[in-house]
């Protein structure tokens, strides 16, 4: 069986060389030089030829074998011989390595909004502090990014409110049923947003909600031609008639008929 080099196992695909792997307090600290071929300046795009210095950064890697992992990485920097370019040094980067403005790698900082997703701030800092990964939870919620709103509403769009604290501020959620995933989330649970909201973004044919007034009166007013489910719990209460084998509970009461009003 062939042995790998050091760089194969823990760069793997990554132009680096590994010239110094030490053991310190429970960290692994990798000293290593880029390889790269000269870059780009960042805002005129031209490739560097000269280099200006050479200094060294510490990235947090991701965990190997229990331990956590620091990378001192030695890099350099370019003159920009472009006159007309207004930057006159710049870094380069390790592609898969390092990015700009990060103290941690590009493999770790796609682990960790991960995290975040999932846990939230806390959870997602303890669960941290055993992966052997250096982040708080102000950092790990910073991470998060609201997506993208869609321009239109999903053709089956739920919405029902939930707490930001209990008892005190609520807010509304709404879900594309069909893809399972969240489209917006509204400061309030008033009739008025979830009104404004449907009328900047039409298109819901089928909207499931609980029984809240304000979200009927909202429905009523701005998406008058929506077919409205009023949850599961309807559905089990629907006559035999109308109960038809479905997936999902928006497609089993788009078999009842609209009441008219």
């Amino acid at each position: 069986m062939a042995s790998k080099t050091v760089e194969a196992v823990l760069f793997p695909g990554i132009d680096v060389r590994v010239e110094r792997v030490s053991d310190s307090f429970d960290v692994f600290v990798v000293e290593a030089v880029s390889t790269t071929r000269p870059g780009r300046c960042p805002d005129c795009r031209k490739q560097a030829r000269r280099i200006h210095s050479t200094y060294q950064r510490a990235l947090d890697e991701r965990p190997f074998a229990s331990r956590r992992v620091m990378v001192r990485l030695r890099v350099r920097r370019y003159f920009c011989d472009r006159k007309s370019c207004s930057r006159k040094t710049f870094v380069e980067q390790v592609p898969g390595l390092s990015e700009r403005y990060r103290r941690s790698s590009t493999g770790l900082t796609g682990w960790l909004p991960s995290i975040a997703i999932e846990l939230g701030g806390r959870p997602a800092a303890r669960l941290r502090r055993r992966l052997r990964v250096v982040a708080g939870r102000t950092r790990l919620l910073r991470l998060l990014a609201a997506p993208a709103v869609p321009d239109r509403a999903p053709r089956v769009l739920g919405v029902d409110e939930f707490a930001f604290r209990k008892g005190c501020t609520y807010g509304t959620v709404l879900v594309d049923v069909e893809a399972g995933r969240v489209v917006d989330v509204l400061p309030a649970r008033t009739s008025e947003t979830f009104a404004a909201w449907l009328t900047e973004h039409p298109g819901a044919e089928i909207i499931c909600r609980d029984r809240a007034t304000a979200y009927t009166k909202a429905v009523r007013e701005a998406a008058p031609h929506a077919l409205e489910v009023a949850d599961r719990t309807c559905c089990r209460t629907c006559p035999p008639r109308w109960r038809r084998p479905a997936t999902s509970t928006a497609a089993a009461c788009a078999n009842m008929p609209r009441r008219r009003r």
